[in-house]
């Protein structure tokens, strides 16, 4: 009996051995004579279905590219660090963890075995053919970028300003992928690419940022003049957009957007600059500050063309203009009333207020009147949880009479807007409280009064 039982474990013992035997060496060592280490990447993959013993088997061919390249994603991201960090960094470092999860072209399967209800399957890939690849890709990225940065350059030293930031932006958007080529490149073989040191995401920020330093904007002629209140200052005011490029070249930049406001914050005017980067605006002359006598118009960048990283740069360049405002000595009566014919004392009081801010007094007794009447142009109920509220729009309008020789000199409107829970009346009184109005228009509408 025991003669019998050893013969019985002898047995499965051998079968066991013979199995174990038939089990491929290198799905053991991962290794194989045919496939050497300083040449190939193996990767093994056990399982029943022969479709995922060949995925797993990629997978670990996979997996052990991502060990190599963890180490290289610090010295990424510390390169790109150094520089002026942007949005982007995240994106390569992001591109470059993810590369490696992909199925990688090139991998070849060599061997398949079935052994016992298992597929054995290696799977290798050859260092020296993938590594070709992935140079001619580098390559080929340098040339593209070093393309878009030269036709940047020459971009900016025509004026053509935002198409060159679009050639730099095309170089910043393929410089990712170049880092995800490199930190493989660099895992596999232990050395860094030749060219490595012609493509830096810090280099061409740099030299954007070069480029957008050298643009300003400043006052051609028109300075310093003088007008009568409202009316066009005698010369129109010239500005000039320009870069100045690395030889200390003035050149002007095509297109550029200006925003040219009042320094009482009144929108002037929205302009583009010209060929040679030059804009002409007319200026009427309108008090701007604290006294009743001077102006300045401010003329500043605009920004929306910009890629948002790099408003920051230009927010802050302006230039402006000063002028003295001449007031006629001719006073104003005001007389407003609402919709019922009622005077109407907070709005007449705005108006005043209005009149003595560009320098002229008012006297009830003047033959100058300033009449006004104001009407409810659009209103509407809203249910809220809180009640209804009432939207009220009021507009004004304000002619300007001579009653010497009963003639309608000129009129402007004004607008406002008011809301208020429970009470139309509420959001009526709001909304006269808010009216406002252009105050160069008003200038100009207080200037028709020398006009007799």
């Amino acid at each position: 009996m025991r003669r019998n039982i050893r013969i019985i474990t002898l047995l499965f013992i051998s079968i066991n051995i013979l199995t174990f035997a038939q089990v491929p060496k290198w799905a053991t060592t991962n290794s194989h004579k045919k496939y050497p280490s300083s040449k190939y990447l193996l990767g093994v993959g056990i399982s029943k279905g022969k479709t995922e013993a060949i995925e797993l088997a990629r997978a670990d061919v996979a997996k052990q590219i991502q060990v190599k390249i963890e180490s290289e994603l610090e010295t990424i991201e510390q390169e790109i660090s150094t520089g002026d960090r942007t949005k982007f960094s995240s994106e390569i470092i992001s591109k470059t963890k993810s590369a490696v999860s992909e199925t990688i072209a090139g991998i070849e399967i060599k061997e398949t075995k079935f052994i016992k209800g298992k597929y054995y399957i290696l799977a290798i890939l050859n260092k020296q053919n993938y590594l070709a690849g992935i140079e001619q890709e580098m390559d080929n990225t340098v040339a593209e970028t070093e393309k878009y940065i030269q036709n940047a350059r020459k971009l900016a030293g025509n004026g053509n300003i935002f198409n060159a930031l679009d050639s730099y932006i095309s170089a910043q958007n393929i410089i990712p992928e170049f880092y995800v080529k490199r930190g493989l490149y660099t895992a596999l073989t232990g050395r860094n690419y030749g060219g490595a040191n012609t493509v830096s995401a810090a280099d061409i920020l740099s030299e954007i940022r070069s480029v957008l330093s050298g643009i300003d904007i400043k006052i051609i002629s028109g300075n310093n003049q003088s007008a009568p209140i409202g009316t066009s200052l005698k010369e129109p005011v010239i500005a000039k957009v320009f870069f100045v490029d690395d030889g200390g070249s003035e050149i002007g930049i095509k297109w550029y957007p200006v925003i040219i406001k009042y320094a009482n914050g009144e929108t002037l005017s929205r302009l583009g600059s010209g060929e040679d980067g030059k804009i002409k605006v007319s200026v009427l002359a309108t008090p701007t500050g604290a006294s009743s006598q001077r102006g300045s118009v401010i003329f500043t960048l605009g920004l929306s063309n910009l890629p948002e990283m790099f408003r920051a740069d230009l927010s802050k360049i302006q230039t402006s203009i000063v002028y003295d405002v001449l007031t006629i000595d001719i006073a104003f009566s005001v007389r407003i009333v609402n919709s019922s014919g009622e005077p109407h004392q907070n709005l007449a009081e705005r108006v005043s207020a209005w009149i003595n801010e560009n320098g002229f007094q008012t006297d009830q007794s003047a033959n100058m009147i300033i009449a006004g009447k104001t009407s409810i142009t659009n209103e509407k109920v809203i249910s809220t949880p809180a009640g209804k509220q009432y939207f009220v729009e009021v507009e004004i309008q304000l002619t300007l009479i001579n009653t010497d020789s009963n003639k309608q000199l000129a009129s402007v409107s004004a607008k406002g807007k008011g809301l208020a829970i429970g009470s139309k009346e509420s959001a009526f009184e709001k909304a006269c409280n808010n009216i406002n109005v252009s105050k160069s228009k008003f200038a100009a509408f207080l200037q028709s009064a020398d006009n007799r």
